[in-house]
């Protein structure tokens, strides 16, 4: 009798029965949004569920009141599904008197994001103008190098011993206290300007100092620089980077630019800046995010056409951006498609192409398998907290195995994966039924799904 490599053969009654050596399974790619950790839309100053900003409008400073309740449906009529949610303050909530320091806004974000399936991104601003964000009273009656150019507003000097020393505290309070939550996504350097979004006179060597303090207790990969002063040295230093007026096509120039007028963010800046600052592959270990100009609806409202917005969201893809914040107003029908299908490729999508593994599990409690996987996203998963794990169900009990493999390695295009798993005794020779997820370690509960069609409700994929 000649016997199949790829066959098992067991003796019954004196006659040999063959059994398949591995098993295949090719899943069926989904289309499906996936709401998935860390990446996509993102919402502003508000958490699932909120209220819309109305009209064109928003504000730069994030909530001062907060509740506390589960909301059902998570995502309101006119925006779209968002995990991750980006609150910005000023400097004098945090700190309203010297050395009196209040982070109950932090704290109370986080507690909404718990409850509203979100994770949280934010910023400190030192002011954003106006007299309500303005600095704090405390630190301009101190410091006399501030400039007061009326209307409430007023400018430190950025290169001041007083705002290194004063401003540099607040933030390495907050990098201490919050640079490794888990729950905090991001943490974005300001440092010169409203909104510290890069106006202003800071040196270089300025930014840089500023730049230290965020990385003594913030992770790089936690951290986005702006396209500004701190954009070299920051990605550098492995940072992610931010740009703050994504959509702006001002004077669009489409075949001639009018003389001394055509400048526009996506021409002019963006492409530049970041071949400059050396930071066209900085997407591969840390984050992309992007800012819209203005609002969606004021894009729509000025009658940006449709192309331009292709244009716009393409160069977006092109970027790696794995965050899109539109500033949680109103999003315009006639682009809800275009822009729901380009959050559908932010970041990373995981889908897994075939899978192939071993029909029994060894003596020694071993299993092989083999595992094609693409990334159809633009940029990979960039948190350690997720593991590929494989369930194996033999009546009541249930034991999960992880693999070894380090999903922030998971590129867009392809991933081979060859790797045999142990388990403990008593799956050996009995049938057992096999499922993969991609799980939370801490919980061993799916978390980041896979864009393939048949997961079952409680998260896993059957093989």
């Amino acid at each position: 009798m000649e016997l199949n490599k790829n066959m098992f053969y067991t003796s019954v009654s004196g006659s040999y029965v063959a059994e398949e050596k591995w098993r295949k399974v090719r899943p069926k790619e989904s289309s499906e949004y996936l709401n998935n950790p860390h990446k996509g839309l993102q919402t502003f100053q508000h958490f699932n569920g909120d209220p819309l900003f109305p009209g064109k409008t928003w504000k730069e400073e994030g909530p001062h009141t907060f509740e506390f309740v589960k909301k059902t449906p998570l995502t309101v009529e006119g925006h779209l599904p968002s995990s991750v949610c980006y609150n910005r303050w000023n400097w004098r909530t945090f700190e309203p008197e010297e050395g009196k320091f209040d982070f109950s806004v932090i704290e109370n974000s986080l507690k909404v994001c718990r409850l509203r399936g979100q994770s949280l991104h934010i910023r400190m601003m030192a002011f954003s103008g106006g007299k309500e964000c303005r600095l704090p009273d405390w630190y301009v009656n101190l410091d006399r190098t501030v400039k007061d150019y009326g209307n409430g507003y007023v400018e430190p000097d950025h290169n001041g011993k007083l705002y290194l020393k004063y401003w540099g505290r607040l933030i390495d309070k907050v990098c201490k206290k919050y640079g490794k939550n888990p729950l905090i996504d991001i943490i974005d350097t300001a440092l010169t300007g409203p909104c510290g979004e890069g106006a202003g006179n800071t040196t270089a060597a300025r930014a840089k100092s500023f730049v230290d303090i965020y990385l003594k207790n913030v992770p790089p990969s936690k951290l986005v620089v702006d396209v500004g002063q701190e954009f070299p040295y920051g990605v550098k230093k492995g940072t992610g980077f931010r740009a703050n007026c994504f959509g702006d096509m001002r004077n669009y120039g489409h075949g001639v630019v009018p003389n001394g007028l055509g400048w526009n963010h996506h021409y002019d800046q963006y492409p530049k800046r970041i071949i400059e600052a050396g930071a066209a592959e900085t997407w591969k270990h840390s984050l992309v995010v992007f800012e819209t100009c203005w609002t969606p609806l004021e894009w729509y409202e000025s009658r940006m056409p449709l192309e331009f917005l292709d244009f716009v969201l393409q160069q977006g893809l092109k970027f790696h951006c794995s965050l899109f914040m539109p500033k949680y107003s109103l999003l315009p029908k006639a682009y809800r498609e275009k822009l729901m299908n380009f959050m559908k490729y932010l970041g990373y999508r995981f889908v897994p192409r075939y899978f192939k593994y071993e029909s029994r599990i060894n003596k020694d409690g071993k299993i092989k398998y083999e595992l094609w996987l693409e990334n159809t996203g633009v940029a990979p998963i960039y948190r350690e907290l997720y593991a590929l794990a494989f369930r194996f169900t033999r009546g009541r009990r249930k034991v999960i195995v992880h693999s070894k493999q380090d999903l922030r390695n998971w590129l867009p295009g392809d991933t081979w994966i060859s790797e045999t798993l142990t388990l403990p005794a008593g799956f050996e020779n009995r049938k057992a039924v096999v499922e993969v997820a991609l799980v939370r370690k801490e919980t061993d509960l799916p978390a980041v799904k896979f864009a393939v069609e048949g997961i079952k409700a409680d998260g896993w994929y059957r093989l």
